[in-house]
């Protein structure tokens, strides 16, 4: 294949109706949409997705909403109204997948559960996100991204031993849900697809994306007698893995304020211990004290290329503003400068997966901009996509 040739992305042809709201749901629809898919996200008049609140704005443009509605078409349609319901279905009627994260039983209740949509079209792969599942004791209850990462068996993992576990700052559950979700709606349309065209109905808890990456916990209790427990970030696999002693992870401050994280093990003490001017005869601890001297009379850029040479892992840690301005990301596509409407440049991500040309960055919809567009309103104006 020519380098001009456009290569078709994997979930092209494939449409996506998503009645997300904010986090697990609407992430789903969104990866989905970065691969292709035609997305219509489907929002209440009064209000809309709870996420267009979150987090900061600039002039009034929800910074977050403008990354999160990218790539979507976002149409205004009221549930409880027979009109609302009756312009839900009829997207409903050609679509190959819908994904919702309402409580279990509130789109039964309106007539528009699992039941009646697949009796509708047959085809459709429906996925359903929620707090504890469908079934179960707790099905009912709601569901919040933190009390299911509590719920998953992560949360003890992560801190010193002495403090109160903690939670990773960002919505780790919801995002998980979604990626866990995005790969299950895949494979139920190749199993669609494959084996005799029915669609098929897919439950995802949202703690239980991050239970399953937890698999060795279990392993561990029986094999050792105890519960894994956390034992600080400098021994990340602490909790059970096997030769976790020799491992650690150090976190350096240099002159210009600017942190690098360096991987210490028992093969690089010797490299280290010459890199920062001592004897190879230092104790871990010994080491790690001379490594943070070192690195606190050097600049970020001058301890990286030292490290390097002494073939020693290492890398900057980063934050929002560090990388909107590194060429290794901007060089990758993982970010993207646009411009608002005032004409003020943000940074926003790419993104990832990366399967196509011609993706949208940042598009903050309004509530029903593009109901023209999907349902040919004559007295809808269709909000224009920014390039």
């Amino acid at each position: 294949m020519s380098g001009e040739e456009k290569t078709a992305r994997p979930l092209e042809g494939v449409k996506v109706v998503e009645a997300g709201i904010a986090l697990a749901g609407p992430f789903c629809g969104s990866v989905l949409a970065d691969l292709g898919a035609s997305v219509v996200k489907v929002e209440r008049p009064d209000g809309g997705d709870p996420a267009r609140l979150l987090g900061p704005a600039i002039d009034d443009t929800p910074l977050w909403w403008g990354v999160a509605s990218r790539d979507k078409l976002c149409v205004s349609v009221d549930l409880k109204q027979k009109e609302g319901r009756d312009r839900f279905l009829s997207l409903i009627d050609d679509a190959d997948v819908f994904v919702e994260n309402y409580r279990p039983g509130v789109l039964d209740r309106l007539g528009l559960g699992w039941e009646e949509l697949s009796k509708r079209n047959p085809r459709l792969v429906m996925m359903s996100i929620s707090g504890f599942g469908q079934t179960g004791p707790n099905t009912g209850l709601p569901g919040f991204g933190k009390i299911a990462e509590g719920l998953s068996g992560i949360v003890p993992l992560t801190g010193a031993p002495d403090d109160t576990p903690l939670h990773v700052g960002f919505s780790l559950a919801d995002t998980s849900a979604g990626l866990m979700g995005t790969m299950a709606i895949t494979m139920a349309l190749f199993q669609r697809d494959l084996n005799g065209g029915l669609g098929s109905r897919i439950d995802v808890g949202l703690y239980e994306p991050l239970f399953r990456m937890m698999e060795l916990q279990f392993a561990l209790t029986e094999t050792s007698g105890a519960t894994p427990k956390r034992n600080g970030t400098n021994d990340p696999y602490g909790w059970g893995a096997r030769d976790a002693s020799e491992r650690r992870y150090v976190a350096l401050t240099c002159r210009d304020d600017a942190e690098i994280l360096v991987l210490l093990d028992a093969r690089s003490h010797e490299p280290l211990a010459r890199c920062v001017g001592k004897t190879v005869s230092l104790s871990p601890d010994e080491l790690e004290a001379s490594m943070r001297e070192w690195a606190s009379d050097l600049d970020l850029d001058e301890a990286g290329r030292l490290l390097r040479a002494s073939k020693v892992q290492a890398a900057r840690i980063h934050d929002g503003m560090s990388m909107a301005e590194d060429p290794y990301f901007l060089a990758r596509g993982d970010v993207i400068w646009t411009t608002l409407n005032d004409d003020k440049r943000i940074a926003v991500p790419g993104h990832v997966p990366r399967s196509g040309s011609n993706m949208i960055p940042f598009r903050p919809t309004k509530v029903g901009d593009d109901d023209g567009r999907v349902f040919g309103d004559p007295s809808t104006k269709t909000a224009e996509t920014p390039t």
